[in-house]
Parts: C-alpha cells; structure tokens; sequence
C-alpha cells in the first residue's frame, strides 16, 4: 500500500511538475525568438539532409554486405536505420524542449546534452557541464577519425591508378605522407566560408564518382543466386557500425532545425529523409555485392582499371573526399580552440592556432600510417565513438530530459526502451571493437589478405 501510495504521489509530482513548467513556458517561444533571415524551407532542410548523407561511407557498404551476406546485411540495415532515426528524432524533440526550459531560442547538440541534465534529476544537475564537454569530446574525436579515414582512403585510391600507369609499386604509407601537404593547407583556412567553395566542389566530384559507380552496378547486372544470404554472425557488429558511419548525421540536425522556418515539422521531415538513406544505403550495398562479390573496402576500387570512365570515378572520388577533408577538420577546431584561446595571452594566441591546427593533422595522419587498415579502423573507430554518438548519448538526454516530468506507467516504458538501446549499444561497442581490433591483428601478422588494394 506504501508503494502504490509513493508511486501516485510521484504521478501528481510529475504532473504538477510538467503543469508548472507548461505554465512558465507558455510566454516564450523559442522559434520566434530565433534569427528570422535566411530562413529554410521544409524541402530545403530535407534536400540538405539526404545530400550530407550521400557522402564516402556508403561505398563501403557492398564489402559489409559481403562480409554478413545480403539478406541479414539488409534487415540489419532496416533495423540500424530505424534506430537511428528514433535517436535522431528524440534528440530534437528534447533540444526544442529545453530550448524552452531554458528560455533560449537554440542549443547545439553539446548544449542540449548540459540542459538535459541541468533540468533533469538532482543528482544529475552537478554533472551538467561534464556531460556537455564529454559530447563535444566524442563529436570531436568522431570528426578526427574521418579525417584519418578519408586521409587512408585517398592514398589507397591514388595508389591503385598511380601504380596501374606506372608499374610502380609503393607503400600506401608513402601516399598518405604525399598529400599531407594538401592537408596541412586544408587545416590553416580559418574561416568556414572559404571552406564552403572547396566542399562544393568536392560535392560536385562525388557526384560524378557515384554516377559513375551506379552505372558501371547496373551494367550486366548478374544473378543474386551465388550470393550468401547469411556469412558469420561476429561480422554482424562490424557491419551495424559501418553502417552508423554512413547514416552520421547527428552533429548537423540541431543546425539544420535551428534553420527552419517551421522547426516544428524537423520531425517528420527526418524521419522522411532517413527511411529514404536507409533505402539508398542498403540498395546501393546489395548491387555493389551483386556486381562484385568480392568487393574491396570501397567497391569503386572494383572497377575495370583499364576504363577511362571507372578512371575518371575513381580520381573524382579521390579528389572530393580530399576537398572535404578541410570541412571535416573545421568542427573539432570549432569546438576546441575557442575552450583553449581563452587561457592563452592574445599576442601568443596566432602562433599557438597554428600550431594546434596542424598538429591535428599530424597526429591524425600518424594514426593513418600506424594503422593503414581503412575498413577495420574505421570498423574500431565507429564502435568508440559513433555508437555513442548516435545512440547513447540521446538517450541519455531523453532520459534526463523526460524523468521528472513524466507519469510512472510512461517513464517505466521510457527507461525499458532505453535500456533495449543501450544494451544494443553495449554490444555494437564490445564487439565492433573486438571484431575490427582481431582484423587488424590479421592484417599486420599477414593471416589475412589485405583488401586495401584491389586491382
């Protein structure tokens, strides 16, 4: 009877809670508080979404359709993509809701993640600003790791139709090492709108690349029948987290709704242009497994050689992941240099940017020439960083956020979902890392074909 009695009690607590915060709230609107020129529409915000997913990630898709087998590499797909779309969805929702608590008219994902808490239980509220940083930590670390990624990716691809010209074989780390130059020029541009013509171009060879690509997956299209429908389960988490890397998108979303003129509809909006990716994504990894049933780590590396159209894909690629390479890069310094500046004197702060920017770029094509196993490093990478990211981290804003102002019969679902998801997360984080940590150990003892290179 004293249980039934404090759970009713905690019910009217919630709801007088949620009552008082309602009332607080009902003069203020964030949306209207918010910048009013350069509003987007609906369809713009939806273009822009689709457009920032179709980046490189979807060209590893048909090397982890080969390693799961097509059937459970498509309903894994399904099942990735609605879940991140679920993560994707309460992020927002609780970001226009503390926007309100909060009485401001926007919050990045860091700053939604301190307001959770900040509003949240008591004892949260002390660990609000830790939280914060620890999500601009892992959004940080999330963009390093592309840049090592994409650094890998572009001297591999070079490396295959530089060595094919010139019967010339040399160490990828030697490749890596050749464009850091570009890089280090990437990395001093200090402003984001001289970054923005550089991407768009960038964009514009990525096009041309997956045109091409898509081209060469429906010519002579073969029959799935010689395809497995299912390989080995401990690849399975390997996939779930290259397919996170491709359906990334969370540092982005809170921009683009603070953008909108009806930020309202962000939700159905995302929830559009997500379904519409998964489909894109897992299409685009079954023809490239169908076509090229032992695909490379990128199946672009899988086109004829000796065709100057899969010539003209595979350098276009190339040259729109290195043009990309600088926006990348821009998010981290961002998010740090701003923390560090102000502990810096000013007439020192110059020459200590410079040497902050570059010595990103160092440490990142360090780890590039260490570790020059692009698939199970990014496999390694993803399972750290982009689980948490895309799953961990908005439900625990979620939870913080809803706790205290939600009846007991609505928070018990809350928290059994959650915990679904996060135990999801525990295991794309344990055995991502396990699976893609035992693949480079192969890769360097030479008990495993390197894949880097397909010619």
């Amino acid at each position: 009877m004293d249980d039934r009695l404090q759970r009713e009690i905690k019910a009217v607590d919630a709801n007088t809670k949620q009552s008082a915060i309602d009332v607080q709230d009902e003069d203020y609107d964030p949306f209207s508080n918010r910048s009013q020129d350069h509003l987007n529409s609906d369809f713009a915000v939806f273009i822009h979404l689709l457009k920032a997913a179709m980046g490189s990630g979807i060209l590893f898709l048909p090397q982890a359709f080969m390693k799961t087998g097509y059937v459970v590499a498509i309903v894994s797909s399904i099942l990735i993509g609605a879940l991140c779309t679920h993560t994707a969805v309460i992020t927002v929702q609780c970001s226009q809701i503390l926007c309100k608590r909060e009485r401001v008219p926007v919050l990045n994902f860091a700053e939604t993640a301190g307001a959770s808490f900040r509003s949240g239980p008591r004892k949260l509220q002390k660990y609000s600003i830790a939280f914060n940083v620890a999500t601009n930590a892992i959004v940080c670390f999330v963009q390093y790791q592309t840049t090592v990624i994409y650094a890998l990716y572009v001297a591999t691809s070079f490396q295959q139709v530089i060595e094919h010209f010139s019967n010339y074989a040399m160490d990828s780390r030697i490749y890596i090492l050749i464009f850091l130059p570009i890089y280090l020029g990437l990395a001093l541009i200090p402003n984001l709108k001289y970054l923005v013509p550089i991407s768009i171009i960038g964009s514009i060879f990525l096009g041309i690349g997956l045109f091409i690509t898509v081209y060469y997956l429906f010519v002579d299209i073969p029959s799935p029948e010689s395809l497995n429908v299912a390989t080995n389960v401990l690849s399975l988490p390997v996939y779930c987290v290259i397919f996170l890397f491709a359906m990334h998108n969370m540092s982005i979303l809170l921009p683009l709704e603070n953008s909108m003129k009806n930020p309202k509809n962000m939700s159905k909006v995302l929830r559009a242009s997500m379904a519409l990716n998964t489909c894109i994504y897992a299409t685009f990894g079954f023809l490239g497994y169908n076509k090229y049933n032992n695909t490379c780590d990128t199946v672009i590396k899988n086109l004829p050689l000796n065709e100057i159209l899969a010539q003209v894909a595979k350098i276009a690629v190339s040259i729109s992941v290195m043009f990309t390479y600088g926006l990348q890069y821009f998010i981290p310094i961002g998010i740090l240099w701003p923390i560090i500046a102000v502990k810096i004197k000013p007439e020192r702060q110059l020459i200590y940017e410079i040497s902050f920017r570059l010595g990103g770029v160092f440490v990142s094509t360090f780890i590039a020439i260490a570790i020059p196993q692009m698939v199970p490093l990014l496999g390694l990478f993803t399972a750290l960083t982009m689980t948490t990211a895309m799953l961990l981290i908005p439900i625990t804003i979620e939870l913080a956020t809803k706790w205290e102002y939600t009846e007991n019969r609505t928070l018990n679902f809350l928290i059994a979902k959650n915990i679904i998801i996060a135990i999801i997360w525990a295991l794309l984080l344990i055995f991502g890392c396990i699976e893609s940590i035992k693949d480079i150990i192969e890769n360097y003892t030479g008990n495993k074909d390197n894949a880097d290179i397909c010619g």
